[in-house]
């Protein structure tokens, strides 16, 4: 899988944003009205920072977590459109992104059976930068 930067930003985007919600709504003081919006945050924030990390490995399970992530988001998204702050608004607009980065994750092309059956093979040389073969007689 070829990553794509933008994807890899939204969603570290909204780990950060997500994290900094739960935060600030950590420190307010009416906290018991946030803790669910809290808890939400948090686990976006996970998803979203572990889908990335999948993401640009190229890891086959990305696709498993970006089904996972576009649920949390949705979630998340849903509980903060409840309040009409700015913040909410800003974390509603960035779960709506991620969603649809994690869409275009799993509408990425799969592997076809004769790839996913024939492998390219690298020639070990490249993983050394040299052929250790000519490092024997030199």
């Amino acid at each position: 899988m070829i990553w794509k930067k933008n994807i890899y930003d939204s969603l570290t985007s909204c780990a950060t944003i997500c994290n900094e919600f739960a935060t600030e709504c950590s420190n307010s003081e009416n906290i018991e009205s946030w803790y669910r919006s809290i808890f939400l945050s948090l686990d976006c924030a996970d998803m979203c920072r572990n889908l990335a990390m999948l993401y640009v490995r190229g890891s086959e399970n990305a696709r498993l977590l970006a089904t996972a992530c576009i649920e949390v988001c949705e979630k998340c998204a849903n509980e903060v459109s409840q309040f009409n702050s700015e913040c909410c608004q800003q974390l509603y607009a960035v779960c709506q992104q991620t969603i649809r980065s994690c869409v275009a994750i799993l509408d990425m092309a799969q592997p076809t059976e004769f790839e996913s059956k024939n492998p390219a093979v690298t020639p070990a040389s490249l993983f050394y930068g040299i052929d250790l073969r000519e490092t024997l007689y030199n």
